[in-house]
């Protein structure tokens, strides 16, 4: 069976991109005047596809469905770049995810997310890509006007012949 080309996946990646960013900028009035939220975080990518590990950025837009419940299209930008310049390589993660947030204190919120996306790797790397399935948990810290978060959000990635794993921690800022 042939895999299927680069171009298709970073086709879906662009396109599950903007999907989530519209829907995450929705008018205001439709969610109760609760307006949307924006987190950019750095984050730690481990994958048992590739077997490296390698640093990053996220972005993620929200927007709540209701008190408890948002949904969030996010992406990230992965450097494998330990094993140095000449091997390096990188992957973009896009994904659209459901959040689901308890309130544990006044202070700061646990949330679960789950979600669907894809992985793209590109540069110095053999490693397929493929869509990614997540299930992951969080905490928030709330500030004044901001959060501050930290997460896991494993994830499956189905490829051609194998099916591993994607391991990102992340720590940012909700704003």
């Amino acid at each position: 069976m042939i895999p299927p080309p680069r171009s298709s996946m970073r086709r879906l990646s662009c396109l599950l991109l903007f999907l989530g960013l519209t829907l995450s900028l929705a008018p205001a009035q439709a969610q109760d005047d609760r307006p949307s939220r924006f987190g950019l975080g750095i984050q730690m990518l481990g994958s048992t596809a590739s077997g490296n590990v390698g640093p990053g950025l996220h972005f993620r837009a929200s927007t709540p469905l209701n008190s408890d419940v948002s949904l969030a299209l996010g992406s990230g930008l992965t450097g494998f770049i330990f094993r140095g310049r000449d091997q390096a390589a990188f992957a973009l993660d896009p994904q659209v995810s459901a959040i689901v947030s308890f309130s544990t204190a006044r202070a700061q919120n646990m949330y679960v997310h789950a979600g669907a996306g894809a992985y793209v790797p590109f540069g110095d790397t053999n490693t397929e890509s493929g869509p990614t399935f997540n299930l992951g948990v969080g905490r928030a810290w709330l500030l004044d006007e901001s959060s501050l978060f930290v997460e896991f959000n494993p994830g499956f990635l189905v490829g051609q012949e194998s099916t591993t794993l994607v391991l990102p921690i992340r720590v940012g800022v909700i704003l």
